[in-house]
Formats: structure tokens, sequence, C-alpha cells
């Protein structure tokens, strides 16, 4: 790593080296494209990285880790997520009742899995290595991306260019790749901020997965492997750095209190981290040679698991249109993919950028009275009919429109 093969014309550039950008490259190496992904590092061999991030794995997320022959080396870190519970914390008049989605209603068992975000990393890349049709590139920084008639040029920090047929901007949301193709954004800021780590209890989890609704917005509870929880927790910015300067003792009181006791003692807290809360959407999702995978293209709030999930099925689309058309002896960069790529992800993203921005708007602006009761009509009626309750669970869980054959179970 970190040095050029003496021929540096590939078929694929990604720029990004996230659960997303390596989930392209192995995704992409399956039909023998040549690729090179560029980024600082490439897993993180054991290290201890200070990311306290969990990654909720939804069912096609899964599937396309079994695809891409890593699932096997994930599941001894994954633990299984089989029921995810919704509970209105607002206070707020008229009540909203408490919601259970139970993945045995939809003949699968689980809904998906959680894993820390840095093993699914390492694992990704760790299977990168071993791929020969894909170059892993130290740098400290992609310099300069342009976007030509029949190539673009990357230029990496360290070493010379590289020409490529198609760019992937996996380089989250501030992304070199997205201003280089000249792609603009609609992008907003929330007056929340997230913090992050994992804790141990005493009472079992029992494999659900928990949100509390709360007028400052969600907090999250993702099981982990023993009596361990992911925690994504949203506050106001000066509440939640008061959180974050408490000792620990005082961090778990203040938990406890938030979670009203249901794991019973909280133990050990890892490290916290925190960052604000935005949401952003590119109004195009590929221009020129460039397309855009993961936050990159789109940020969302933490509701419902929906952010790396939609990057991942980015990933998996811009793979399978990539390589059939490698197939096909196609141009993988060429106009007619750039703009299919556009048009088959456009409705899956603008949905639900759409709908996760609207539950989080409807916490913090719930006091608006028709707001409240159309959130308790809403989940009344999910709780009252199965066949829209499994409805909802299966657009949301396990999304079937348009979905890469790389997602479906084989």
């Amino acid at each position: 790593m970190g040095d050029l093969p003496a021929e540096n014309d590939f078929d694929v550039a990604i720029i990004g080296a996230g659960a997303a950008g390596l989930a392209t490259a192995c995704a992409m190496a399956l039909e023998d494209l040549n690729i090179i992904c560029f980024d600082k590092t490439f897993g993180f061999d054991g290290q201890k990285t200070g990311d306290t991030r969990t990654i909720a794995l939804l069912q096609n997320s899964v599937y396309l880790l079994q695809n891409l022959g890593v699932w096997e080396d994930c599941l001894p870190f994954a633990e299984p997520l089989n029921i995810m519970k919704v509970i209105d914390d607002t206070g707020r008049f008229p009540p909203v009742p408490d919601a259970s989605f139970d993945a045995s209603e939809l003949g699968t068992d689980p809904f998906g899995y959680n894993i820390a975000n840095d093993r699914l990393v390492s694992i990704l890349a760790q299977h990168a290595r071993r791929t020969p049709n894909i170059t892993l590139f130290e740098t400290d920084h992609v310099a300069h991306i342009e976007n030509l008639a029949t190539k673009a040029i990357v230029t990496p920090f360290e070493g010379q260019p590289v020409t490529a047929s198609l760019v992937v901007g996996a380089d989250g949301a501030n992304s070199l790749a997205r201003r280089s193709a000249d792609i603009t954004t609609t992008d907003w800021s929330y007056n929340q901020t997230a913090i992050a780590c994992w804790f141990s209890h005493s009472l079992p989890h029992k494999n659900i997965s928990t949100e509390f609704h709360r007028t400052s917005g969600p907090l999250v509870l993702v099981p982990m492997q023993g009596n361990k929880c992911g925690l994504v927790w949203v506050e106001t910015p000066e509440q939640a750095k008061r959180l974050l300067a408490l000792d620990e003792k005082g961090f778990k009181q203040h938990l406890n209190d938030a979670i009203h006791g249901t794991l019973g003692e909280l133990l050990d807290v890892s490290k916290r981290s925190s960052f604000p809360l935005s949401g952003l959407v590119a109004n195009r999702f590929g221009k020129g040679r460039t397309v855009l995978v993961s936050h990159a293209a789109h940020v969302l709030p933490p509701i419902g698991a929906q952010g790396l999930n939609l990057g991942l099925r980015d990933a998996a689309m811009i793979a399978d249109i990539a390589c059939k058309a490698h197939i096909r002896a196609m141009d993988p960069g060429g106009a007619e993919i750039i703009a299919q790529y556009d048009e088959l992800r456009r409705a899956d993203i603008m949905s639900r950028t759409f709908t996760v921005d609207f539950l989080n708007r409807s916490l913090i602006d719930g006091w608006f009275p028709p707001l409240q009761a159309t959130r308790a009509i809403g989940v009344q009626l999910l709780k009252l009919i199965p066949p829209l309750r499994k409805a909802v669970m299966r657009e949301g869980i396990a999304p079937q429109n348009n979905l890469p054959p790389l997602m479906h179970s084989r």
C-alpha cells in the first residue's frame, strides 16, 4: 500500500474506505473490474480507534456481506436484532402508544445484526487486501479529481496521478469527489448533538433494539454481545455538553434515568464521543464520471438504522450497474451508467431522507397538537392492523423495490 502499480489506469477509483467504499470495491471485484481505493488507512488491525459507533445491519445489508464472502468473519462479533421497540417519552398529549415490531411476523429472524463500526470496516479491508484486482493506496488525502470526456484523473497527495473510467465518491459529507463533479447539495442542521458510546448492564437486553422518542430527539439502544448495548443519545447541544463533562458515575445516573432503569444496573461505560446532527442530500447522485455513495450522497439523523444501510444499497447498486457494463464491454463511467445510477437510487434516497427528517422534526417540533395527534393515530393503526404493520416493517427493514441482486438471499 502506498505504491502505485506500473500501469496507473483503472476501471474504478474509489475515494474513501469506510464500510460503504470498501463494500463497493469488494462487490465490483467480483466481476474482475480493476479497482483502486484511496484513504488514510484501511481497517484498524485490532488497534483502539476511539470509534464508539455500532452499526445495525438490516437484513439486506447482511445478505450483501454474505454474497461478498465476509459475513462469516463478521458473525462472531455481531448480535442479532429480533425485536425493535419504539417508546414515546415526550410526555405530550395525545400520548403516542408504545410500538413493538417482531421479526417473526415477517417470517424471518432476526431483522439484522449489530456490529462495531471499526470491526466491520477492518473485516472488509482485510478482504479487500486479499483480492488481487483491488489496489489499496494510503494517502493523507486525494488532492485533485478531474472528470474528462473519456477518463477521470485522480491525484493523491503522495504519488502520481491515476486514471479511471469511473470515480466513486465514498468520502463523506464534505466530499471532494462531489465538489469535483460540481454536484450541489441541499443541507440543513438541527439544534441537536448525538452522544455515542456503549455500556454494559446487569439485565439481559433480550435482543431488543429500543428507540426512546424524546423532545430533544431519539435515544437509541442497540444490543451488543453479552449484556452490552450501543447507545446513540440525541440532546440539545447545551445538554450534550453537560453530559459529556460528567464523570462515569454521573453519566450512568443520567442515562439510567433516561431509559427508566429498563436494563438494571449500568456497569462499564466506554469512551463517549459526540457529533452535531445535520442533514444533507445531493441534488444529483452522479455527474461526469463520478457517482456518490453513502454520506457523500446523503446524511440522515440516527433514526430507524437507515444511514449506513442506505449507503450499502448505494454500493450494491453502482457495483451491479458497473459490473453489467463491464460484462457488455461498455464504459463503466459513461453517461448512460451515471444516469442509470442516479435514476435508480433517487426514489429510495429521497423517500428515506424525507421520512427520517419528518420523524426527527416531529419530535423536536411536536408541541404542535395536530402533529402529535398524527403520530399517535399512525402508531395506533400500526398496532391494530397487522398487514399495515408488516408492510411498514418490510419497507423499513427489508425493502425490495429496485434492490440489487447482491442484496438478495442466495
